[in-house]
């Protein structure tokens, strides 16, 4: 069995100490932010999975007492690093993933198909009000998994 001190990591996020599991992840038991070990060191700006929020927003959210949320175009990045994403919004779950060389968006078989990234961005829409615009209402953006 292993020295449980080499298990021992300080969260990036809160300064607290926190646990490396054997994936090599650290989730806080503190702060809760959640990160493959050693990656807040030299990408502090990008994000990566788990956690869809990089480490210095996540940082300044922290800071501020607000809860790790995602922004827009870290969603964005999360989209084209995971190719396939979820979140929630008035209750309703979304997805957005890459179908057929394309980006396909929505819920429940009411989709919306956008060729490009850039085009997704700029008209992606929920009832008619653009992604990005409402973006500060959506909830738990995050990567795609059987459990969402």
């Amino acid at each position: 069995m292993g020295n449980k001190t080499q298990n021992i990591e300080i969260c990036c996020i809160c300064g607290k100490i926190a646990y490396v599991d054997e994936c090599k992840f650290v989730k806080c038991p503190h702060c809760g932010f959640e990160i493959e070990q050693d990656w807040d060191k030299s990408h502090p700006e990008d994000i990566t999975y788990p956690s869809l929020v990089s480490v210095s927003r996540a940082r300044e959210q922290f800071r501020a007492g607000k809860p790790f949320q995602a922004s827009f175009e870290e969603f964005l990045k999360g989209l084209d690093f995971y190719a396939e994403m979820t979140f929630r919004h008035r209750g309703i779950l979304y997805y957005v993933m890459f179908y057929e060389g394309k980006i396909c968006f929505g819920h429940d078989g009411n989709d919306q198909f956008y060729e490009t990234l850039a085009e997704f961005t700029e008209k992606a829409n929920i009832d008619g009000r653009l992604l990005k615009d409402i973006w500060d209402e959506v909830e738990k953006p995050g990567y795609m998994s059987c459990c969402d």
